[in-house]
């Protein structure tokens, strides 16, 4: 398993995107190819992509905000769409991974950068026993994780 916080998109402007832990990112095309190879190599190894409502509830705000709602209700269709195949596995954060986050939160509360978002995914993580995040976020690495990007 693989948390999924970044998954393919393509903006409407035609532009090559990811959207990495909630935040829609305009890459160059050297950076979108390169995630495109790493997303596709996660892939071809059978790894199962996990995100979480969290961070769907920061991506389809940031993409409603920065692009359009048209875009943000598009990406929301697709990712169900890719839970009900099976391609991706959505986890809702309930109390107890909270709690954890919580915790992660108050610990590392001196990291600049660092949102709750960030400490419910590694809650998550921690929980299921996934190493590897599909990610730029360096926060990620600081936990001990492995960053695909």
């Amino acid at each position: 398993m693989i948390t999924c916080t970044a998954t393919r998109y393509e903006f409407g402007t035609g532009d090559g995107g990811y959207v990495g832990v909630g935040r829609p990112q305009r890459r160059g095309r050297a950076d979108h190819e390169s995630a495109e190879k790493a997303n596709t190599e996660l892939l071809d190894r059978d790894y199962l992509f996990v995100t979480t409502n969290f961070i769907l509830d920061e991506t389809y705000t940031l993409l409603r905000r920065r692009v359009s709602a048209q875009q943000a209700i598009r990406f929301g269709q697709d990712i169900r769409q890719a839970v009900e195949s099976g391609a991706l596995e959505l986890i809702t954060i309930g109390p107890e991974i909270e709690a954890e986050a919580w915790n992660i939160f108050e610990m590392y509360h001196e990291v600049k950068g660092l949102s709750y978002t960030d400490c419910t995914t590694f809650a998550v993580m921690r929980g299921l026993g996934i190493k590897d995040s599909f990610t730029e976020d360096e926060h990620f690495s600081m936990m001990g994780f492995v960053r695909h990007s």
